[in-house]
This record gives structure tokens, sequence and C-alpha cells, in this order.
């Protein structure tokens, strides 16, 4: 087996729990690898990427739900599963907590897991005919406004049928993953992850009547800025950003690839839902008898 670790540098937990691995796995005679920069920092330069990432088994990442956002859009690309360890707050999308970690890893030299596959979305921006900028996403693509408090205006079309035209500070199109982030704060709904569809929800939109709107995965969905003085912005993920200007269009439609993980827990969604966004086991709070 070879497995590459990626800690988030600036946690000292990450880090500390980085080291243990190593000595863990190389007991094993298993294969580690790293980052250059992350090895230089563990004191194990002669682990740098030694391994290609197409060439690793599976990527083990220790940090919140931004890093294993981040490492399922790199590893979704050469179809290598990550393993989420929550060294964060929320850890939505992590498998395991820090203390079951050794554990788990036994149950992983083993083979005692599956994986589970979630669907990523891919947007391309047009602007006068030309594409600018493509990108993919396993949460969400979010077209907003800059720091300025105006509202902007969106017309949305599924397979070039005009849906509405939206009158908001923005608008997320998610997948089933990115559901419960930004999409659930902007009123829209839970969706199983493995429930494949793309989700359309307006962020604080001028109509009360405008609602989320859910599409099937193979539909084309297309967003079309209208004329704008203020800042927008298309942000991957919550983690990258592309200016947009007025006239744009942005193509999202279901990737070629998906993001793979590595179930070991056997806890199921909504155990985790509950667990995370302490809901109560009846929404409402009213329970029968």
């Amino acid at each position: 087996m070879n497995v590459g670790i990626i800690p988030h540098t600036e946690k000292p937990a990450a880090i500390s729990l980085a080291e243990e691995l190593i000595e863990f796995f190389l007991e094993r005679q298993i294969q580690v690898c790293f980052e250059e920069e992350t090895a230089q920092i563990l004191g194990v330069p002669q682990l740098a990427r030694q391994i290609p990432l197409k060439e690793l088994d599976v990527v083990i990442v220790l940090g919140g739900d931004g890093a294993l956002l981040n490492a399922a859009r790199l590893t979704s690309q050469v179809d290598v599963p990550v393993l989420g360890v929550n060294v964060g707050h929320l850890g939505f999308l992590t498998e395991l907590e820090v203390d079951g970690v050794f554990p788990a890893m036994e149950k992983l030299i083993s083979g005692d897991y599956y994986i589970e596959e979630r669907m990523l979305i891919e947007g391309r921006v047009i602007r006068k005919g030309k594409q600018v900028a493509v990108c993919s996403a396993l949460n969400d693509l979010v077209m907003t406004r800059g720091t300025f408090a105006r509202i902007i205006n969106i017309s949305t079309y599924i397979d070039d049928q005009h849906v509405t035209d939206y009158v908001a500070d923005g608008i997320i199109v998610s997948t089933p993953t990115g559901s419960t982030a930004y999409s659930l704060s902007a009123g829209g709904p839970i969706i199983e992850p493995l429930l494949e569809c793309i989700c359309i929800t307006p962020i604080c939109p001028h109509s009360l009547s405008s609602r989320s709107v859910l599409a099937r995965p193979t539909a084309s969905v297309s967003l079309h800025l209208g004329e704008t003085r203020e800042e927008v912005m298309l942000t991957i993920d919550g983690q990258q950003g592309f200016p947009l200007k007025s006239g744009d269009r942005v193509e999202i439609r279901r990737a070629d690839k998906t993001a793979k993980f590595v179930k070991l827990s056997g806890r199921a969604f909504f155990e985790i839902l509950h667990s995370r966004l302490k809901m109560p086991q009846v929404w409402g709070g009213a329970h029968e008898g």
C-alpha cells in the first residue's frame, strides 16, 4: 500500500498526528509520502513526493472540511480516494476523529473499508463567446456580489429553458455534498449525498417567492449575469475565486470525474447530520408519545 498524508500545517495537532502516522506505517513497511514543503516541516525530506499522486492507494487528510475539499478536488483527477481525519472544528465531511485514528488505520491496511463516490460539478465561464475559465467543485459554485451592499441580477436556465430571474445577493449551485454547507445557510434543502442532482439556491433574494430549484444530474445549468458596476465573484468551494463581468455566463454541469472517499466507520448520513449540526432527532423538537 502507498499512502499520501496531507496534514494542515498550521495546526499543531495535525503535525503531531502526522509524525505518529509516519512511525505507524513505516513499522508496517507501508510506503508514505508528503508534499515537499510538508516533508521539510516534519523533518523527513526523504519522504517528499517519492510516489506519484496517481500511484497512491489513499490520501489521508489531517484537518477540517476545507483541507478535505481541496484534497478531494485534486485526487479526483487521478481517481485516488481520500480519508479525512477531523483536526478542525465542524469536520462534517471527515470520516474519523483523532481518538479513533489508529484502530481505523488497522482496518485500512487490512482492506476493511469501502469507497463512496460523490459527484462533482464543473463550471465554465463564457465571456463574449469565449471560455475564459474552467473549474470543478465538490461543494458548490457561488456567484456573489462584492463588498458593496447592492443586489445583482442573474438569469437562470436549465437546458436552455428559462427558469427565473433572481434579484439577490448571489446564487449558489451546489452538489448534494454541498447541500449542508453554504446552501443550507441560505435556506436550501438537505440532500442525501448519494442522491445525485444539482441544487440552485438564491442568496437573500429580493422576492419572497424565490426558492431553491433542483435539477437532474445530467442537466446543464446556465447563470447569466446582468449589467453590474460592482465587483462580482465566482467562488469555488469557498476557496478559490474568479472575477466576473457584466454579460458573463457560467455554464455548470456534472463533472466527468467523481470524488472518492474511504468509509470505515459505518456511520449513516443522518447520524452525522445530527451530531455535527446538533439537530433534534425529530425536527421541530416534538416527539411522538
